[in-house]
């Protein structure tokens, strides 16, 4: 719920009346989190409540009336997320560097004395740039070939690489851990969300001549799927979240039941 309620997408689709044409759609300027300055009380303990929550009730009580206190709530619910479930998802690092080409990304971060690379391809339409782009966690998610053909570059991330599956709490792995800490307590869904953002930001910095930075989406299918959710949920820059089976703990109402699925294993 509290993901769901993160997930805003920033692309509006414009419609004339008077000819009946619809514009292209366009993407409104966004950055990774628009309310990193909101003053957000410490959530506590949430009471017991079989119920879903209200999303536009604060945590003092009060109930938002207005549509610019969203950005303000809206923070307040991304760090009952963090909080809860997927641990903290750090600060833009210190420095993001990497390049961009016809068939791959790099990208390279320092932060806090650590450092840490990892990679993606990139399969691009035919035509000429620059181009939407869509990060498929996995290699699986949409159709890739559906987008390829609508005019959309494919980038391919392997979220392995930035937090690996399998490994103990106290050793985790991968390009996030390396510069937070094998023992950190963010998990791994919330590290791949972290290497998405990272890519949009060399996307970002690269001039936009290939990729467009600010017409990015994300999907993935079931653990993936769960990944591509938290990671349009944490960055206000992706446009469209596509998840896909993405199961308990993904899309799904959270509350009531995991079948199988625990709030550590997330």
């Amino acid at each position: 719920m509290a993901a769901a309620s993160l997930t805003a997408p920033s692309l509006t689709a414009q419609a004339d009346a008077a000819d009946g044409h619809v514009a292209a759609a366009q993407v409104q300027a966004a950055v990774e989190d628009d309310g990193a300055g909101c003053a957000v009380p410490t959530p506590g303990s949430s009471p017991a409540n079989p119920l879903l929550p209200d999303p536009f009730r604060k945590v003092n009580g009060t109930r938002i009336s207005a549509k610019s206190d969203w950005r303000c709530r809206r923070t307040e619910i991304r760090e009952l997320a963090q909080s809860s479930v997927y641990g903290q998802k750090p600060a833009r690092p210190a420095s993001v560097t990497g390049t961009v080409s016809a068939s791959g990304i790099t990208v390279n971060v320092t932060d806090q004395g650590r450092s840490a690379s990892f990679s993606a391809s990139v399969s691009l339409p035919s035509g000429s740039g620059p181009f939407p782009a869509v990060v498929v966690l996995g290699g699986l998610g949409a159709d890739t070939a559906t987008l390829k053909a609508s005019g959309v570059a494919v980038i391919n991330y392997d979220p392995y690489t930035v937090g690996r599956e399998g490994t103990a709490r106290n050793n985790k792995q991968g390009a996030f851990y390396s510069v937070y800490g094998s023992s950190s307590s963010t998990g791994l869904l919330m590290a791949w969300s972290w290497g998405v953002s990272r890519i949009i930001d060399v996307i970002a910095q690269s001039g936009g001549n290939l990729l467009k930075a600010d017409a990015t989406g994300v999907t993935g299918c079931s653990r993936f799927g769960k990944g591509a959710l938290v990671a349009g949920a944490f960055d206000q820059r992706i446009g469209l979240t596509m998840p896909i089976e993405s199961g308990s703990g993904g899309v799904p109402v959270l509350r009531g039941g995991f079948r199988g699925k625990t709030t550590p294993s997330l």
